[in-house]
């Protein structure tokens, strides 16, 4: 979620080598919970993981990278169980999809962050995490107040899909601005671009990937990815989401998205 406020981030821009209709109905306010299941169990030997090339905004993911690898088959795997839930899914992005993209073009941003959304709110319009980011790109208020929206007493422009996303991509150009890279931005999105400004002081030349994170900021734009590559080419991954395996969770009450365990 968006949690930085913009008059945070610095002017210097950070130098370093980044690696080359259906209308949507209003909901009620929903509290996303951060629970994370904590059990998985692997994926059996008789079904391959499809190995194909993934990149977020043309920035490949280097799955030579065993670390990256394991991350990426984490994701995927835990996500095997929900598949039943990608139609729904599927259903409101097209429905969300038309309402951002103009807008993302716009303002010169990739089209790969119009997953960001599904990553941060699963396009639940009227969603509000337990720190207070609300609607479907996860606003906090204050940031959402320098950015232009009113948010207070009945009026919350964070569950404006239109001008939300205004909102988002004025930030987004902020930070691509201070950082150059997208992965970058989609991190810095995440966890906030304080924390990433201070790594790059700490590890020279390095990517999101080799990037020291939280846990949750490791494997957020590997969840993107994953609502990319399933929503653009789901064919390609058919094989290795059925048949589903029997697999055993212990959640929280109210889980309710994709977690990092």
């Amino acid at each position: 979620m968006a949690m930085i406020r913009p008059a945070a981030i610095a002017a210097t821009k950070i130098t370093h080598a980044p690696l080359a209709p259906k209308k949507i109905q209003n909901e009620q306010p929903e509290r996303l919970s951060a629970l994370q299941p904590v059990l998985l169990t692997t994926v059996p030997n008789d079904v391959e993981f499809p190995l194909l090339d993934v990149n977020f905004c043309g920035e490949t993911m280097p799955l030579d990278d065993a670390d990256v690898l394991s991350r990426w088959k984490h994701v995927l795997t835990l996500f095997r169980p929900q598949t039943a839930s990608l139609g729904d899914l599927r259903e409101r992005a097209d429905a969300f999809f038309p309402l951002i993209d103009s807008t993302l073009k716009a303002y010169d941003i990739p089209p790969d962050f119009r997953y960001i959304p599904l990553a941060e709110s699963g396009l639940k319009a009227r969603a509000v995490s337990s720190k207070g980011a609300g609607g479907y790109w996860q606003l906090m208020p204050g940031t959402a107040r320098e950015l232009g929206l009113r948010v207070g007493g009945r009026t919350d422009e964070r569950f404006n899909p239109k001008k939300a996303t205004i909102a988002a991509c004025k930030y987004l150009r902020k930070l691509y601005d201070l950082f150059g890279s997208w992965s970058l931005v989609a991190a810095a999105y995440n966890v906030g671009p304080g924390y990433v400004k201070r790594q790059l002081q700490k590890q020279a030349h390095c990517d999101y990937y080799q990037m020291k994170l939280p846990r949750e900021t490791r494997y957020y734009l590997f969840r993107v990815l994953l609502y990319k590559e399933l929503l653009s080419r789901p064919d390609d991954y058919s094989s290795f989401f059925t048949p589903l395996p029997l697999t055993t969770f212990r959640f929280g009450s109210n889980w309710t998205g994709l977690r990092a365990a």
